[in-house]
């Protein structure tokens, strides 16, 4: 009776065999592990087809429950045997849903490949003229090593008679190729196992509830143990923003790992039920997406503390760092003991972040209501100072209103922890755009940064509000540029990179920038607001209307960005569609705050020099959050020469 030949696959330059359970690529066999097979040969049996990732995990673990990183784990280690380094080329990630197979696969049985390899191999041999030395077959072992049969026993048993010497130079020479290759590869494995983990960044954990109502939780718990770990000098630790924009990613844990720069990713995930929380921890090696270590803790959400605290001592021990007393005390130093009020405050930066009219307004709320719980909690007031600050820089409330407030939660942070540098950056903020006290501003600024030289905010804060109204351009940019080396990944520190190049004139590179950043995140409302601004300046008034369109939607309407529209269009002649937009600030001035510097700004562009110097003046009064930028907005310029406007520059105390 014939024996039925068996059903392989084959796609690019790879072989799947179902029956000895191997990959092979270009006839080597590829090393991969039992879960990661059974995942690559549902993929090929089902290529085209997306696979939802709950039919995934209940194929490849039918009986037993598993995190969805489980999944992705798996994945990672799929694209690294397939060489997937960049981009998608076998396995599509469809956000959200699952993954499908794009390669072009087809069956094939082992009859026709051993034909078609005996046919090559006959050709070969022919066209060279040499007698056939391809016979001793090199057999794939299940764990990727190589075994050589020979001599003379081909890939189908059959035994030929060749010279013993030239057996044995051949079995030699094929033997020591294996044994180099595997010698390298140990080799490389080991150096790669052993090399010394100097970096790390904190994914957001993934809330695994069906509505995501927990996800600021599992921000808010990744900030937490961030803060926590770059406390040790030995680690360098991506700051919160860096990973903001992974909260909703899909994208593998290596991959995140390598745009953030970072030899190591913690991540996990948060289902809760009620007031007890599972959290599941995992901490993954980028160069190899090797498992280092994973926890997974069941807790009462008021024992969350207890769960940070395991947490970190447990990263800190699996990366082998040794901690001085101090650090051991920073690496479970807890700015509050109330679980109440540090959820509140997990929630209020979480929608602090969203850098939206209607996120600071919850984030005051947020913040409030913690330092209502714990009066003590320095940490919250920063953050209430901030969402102050944050209210007013955006135009959604009046500077003499917000900032005022703003001062007295940065003072009162400052009171309770005075190492505390988010606060000192905090304040720094205020005494820069508001008091307009320029020393004490660059004072707290430094202090910031001398007590946490990688809090990219210190940096971004002191070379937007100090250095470039100051006009000390190019120390901007240094500071700009060491926030984005801190931060790689945050949308806010690119941005605000791009506005630096604006205010110093190169334009070419601001909108390099801007668009750099619009491809991270294309609802990202600040960075359509600084293009905007940029494509103004280069005359492309279009493209410039276009973008602070796009900035309003995202923004839930800031007035700072209307009134850019607004500019835009006297800067571009259409007159009537600039009146319509003073006529809209006019009616939105009566419920709520419209800056006078902006208006200031469109007057100008109309040519009305009256006008203009009228709300300056007005803005003066207001004290209006931009005004410090005078000598560098380019809005501003045909005013200069007049002497009112260097009066107005002096009385604000800046460099004339």
């Amino acid at each position: 009776m014939a024996t039925q030949a068996k059903q392989l696959f084959e796609f690019d330059r790879f072989r799947v065999d179902p029956h000895e359970r191997l990959l092979f690529r270009d006839g080597e066999p590829i090393p991969l592990t039992p879960k990661a097979f059974d995942m690559l040969l549902a993929f090929v049996e089902n290529s085209g087809r997306l696979l939802e990732k709950e039919e995934l995990m209940r194929s490849l673990w039918p009986d037993s429950f598993v995190e969805e990183a489980n999944l992705s784990q798996n994945v990672s280690l799929l694209r690294k045997a397939l060489g997937e380094r960049e981009g998608q080329k076998f396995i599509q990630t469809v956000p959200r849903r699952g993954y499908r197979f794009i390669a072009d696969v087809r069956g094939v049985g082992d009859s026709e490949i051993s034909s078609r390899e005996k046919s090559s191999s006959d050709i070969a041999g022919e066209s060279k003229g040499k007698p056939d030395v391809s016979e001793n077959y090199v057999e794939p072992g299940r764990t990727g090593a190589n075994k050589v049969i020979g001599p003379g026993r081909g890939a189908h048993g059959i035994l030929r008679q060749r010279p013993q010497g030239a057996v044995l130079i051949v079995s030699l020479a094929v033997a020591t190729v294996v044994a180099v290759f595997l010698i390298n590869r140990l080799v490389k494995t080991e150096q790669g196992a052993g090399r010394a983990i100097k970096s790390i960044a904190v994914l957001p954990f993934k809330s695994l509830g069906a509505d995501n109502a927990d996800e600021y939780l599992g921000v808010g718990i990744a900030e937490t143990l961030t803060t926590r770990l770059g406390s040790l000098k030995l680690l360098t630790v991506r700051p919160s923003s860096a990973v903001l924009k992974y909260v909703n990613s899909e994208k593998e844990t290596g991959v995140a790992g390598r745009e953030l720069n970072v030899d190591s990713v913690l991540e996990g995930s948060i289902r809760r039920l009620g007031e007890r929380l599972r959290i599941t921890v995992r901490l993954v090696r980028v160069s190899d997406v090797s498992l280092l270590w994973a926890d997974h803790f069941d807790e009462n959400f008021t024992d969350i503390f207890k769960v940070e605290d395991s947490i970190s001592t447990k990263v800190a021990s699996s990366l082998a760092i040794k901690l001085s007393g101090d650090e051991e005390r920073s690496l479970i130093k807890r700015y509050t003991d109330n679980p109440e009020a540090y959820q509140l405050y997990l929630k209020g930066r979480f929608f602090w972040n969203k850098r939206t009219g209607e996120g600071f307004k919850i984030g005051i709320s947020q913040f409030k209501q913690a330092v209502e719980k714990d009066p003590e909690y320095a940490l919250a007031y920063s953050g209430l100072a901030d969402s102050y600050t944050g209210l007013t820089f955006y135009n959604f409330a009046s500077p003499n209103e917000t900032m005022p407030k703003a001062k007295e939660a940065a003072t009162n942070a400052l009171a309770m922890d005075n190492t505390l540098a988010e606060a000192h950056a905090s304040l720094a903020h205020v005494k820069a755009n508001y008091d307009w006290e320029w020393s004490e501003a660059e004072q707290e600024f430094r202090r910031s940064i001398e007590l946490k030289p990688d809090y990219a905010t210190a940096h971004q804060w002191y070379a937007i509000h100090y250095l470039t109204p100051r006009g000390q351009l190019e120390e901007a940019l240094k500071e700009m540029k060491r926030a984005i080396e801190l931060e790689p990944t945050s949308l806010v520190m690119n941005s605000f990179l791009g506005a630096t190049l604006y205010f110093s004139g190169r334009y070419d590179e601001a909108i390099e920038q801007c668009r750099k950043t619009i491809e991270m995140d294309s609802n990202f409302a600040v960075a359509h607001w600084h293009l905007g601004l940029v494509y103004q300046q280069k005359g492309m008034y279009e493209e410039a209307i276009s973008e602070l369109q796009k900035a309003i939607t995202l923004s839930g309407n800031s007035p700072l960005m209307i009134a850019a529209l607004g500019h835009a269009y006297a800067k571009a002649g259409k007159r009537n569609e600039a009146n319509r937009v003073l006529d809209e600030l006019q009616k939105l001035s009566v419920v709520s705050y419209v800056s006078s510097l902006e208006l200031a700004a469109i007057y100008a562009a109309f040519g009305e020099t009256e006008q203009a110097f009228k709300w300056l003046e007005e803005s003066y009064q207001e004290r209006c959050f931009h005004l410090v930028n005078l000598n560098v907005r380019p809005e501003f310029a045909p005013l200069r020469r007049d002497p009112r406007f260097n009066n107005l520059v002096r009385r604000i105390g800046l460099p004339q």
